[in-house]
Parts: structure tokens; sequence; C-alpha cells
């Protein structure tokens, strides 16, 4: 069996299902490798904004001899240039509703299985609100979740 770690995957599925503007999230997804000043130039028209960037992932294999099960994690970051809590709360009440109902689960697995993988399960965990940054740019809020996948390499 060849092995091929869920990453890209996960990431992209993630990504094509949170973007979609029929989930009610609102929210702009970024990769963490966009600077800072290019998200901010995004934005630049509003006056208050809020966007999702992708963080840290992790992926360990169970190997079987003709299925390789993944655990993987992804952490999913919001920011706010609001001065509240308010919307980085909402939005992370509104990423978990939305990827724990049935049209985000088989969203997920329809992407996923584009990339040659099945979803086994799938959960929102830990939903963070940090405290303020304050910074040049004035007050930023923030927070994030880790959403747990298991998943079987189709092929």
């Amino acid at each position: 069996m060849i092995y091929k770690v869920p990453f890209v995957a996960i990431s992209k599925a993630v990504y094509a299902v949170l973007s979609d503007t029929n989930n009610n999230i609102g929210l702009e997804w970024f990769d963490s490798a966009v600077p800072i000043n290019e998200i901010e130039d995004y934005f630049k028209s509003q006056a208050e904004f809020a966007y999702g960037i992708f963080g840290a992932a992790d992926a360990d294999c169970t190997p079987a001899k003709t299925v390789a099960v993944w655990d993987s994690t992804l952490q999913l970051e919001i920011y706010s240039n609001y001065k509240g809590r308010k919307v980085i709360a909402e939005k992370l009440e509104a990423v978990l509703n939305y990827l724990s109902s049935e049209a985000g689960k088989n969203a997920i697995q329809a992407a996923l299985n584009a990339e040659g993988f099945a979803l086994i399960s799938m959960t929102v965990n830990v939903l963070r609100v940090n405290l303020p940054i304050y910074s040049d740019n004035g007050v930023w809020q923030s927070g994030s979740t880790n959403i747990s996948f298991r998943v079987s390499q189709l092929n």
C-alpha cells in the first residue's frame, strides 16, 4: 500500500465547504501563508470585518493490509477587528452548527471522496475565544476550533 497523507485533501474539502456562500457562516478563509497585509488590503473597503485562517494540522495513520485509516486534526482560527467577542463567538457557533449538520457532513464527504478519501467521522472540538490583541491597527479579537477527522484512504 502506498500511503497518501490527507493534509491537502482535508484542507481542500474544508475550504470548499466553509467557503460556500450557502452555509451562512459569512467568512472569507485564507491559508496561513497569506501575509496579514494582503488580508488587510483585501478588506480595506470595510470598516469592520472577520476572516478565517487554516492553522496547524496533524495526521496519524493506523495501517492495515488493505486500507489506511487516518486520524487528523485541522485548526481553524478566526479573527475580527470588531472590539467585542460577539463576532468571534457567533462565527465559531456558525462553523460548529454547519459542520455538525447533515448538509455539512455530506459536503465534506463528497469533497473528500473527490480527493481519494472517505469520511468515517468528524468532530468539532474545543471552541475557544482568546483574549484581545492590541496593536497599532486597533483591537483585534480571535478564536479557534479544532476539527478532528477520521478518514479512510480509498486507494
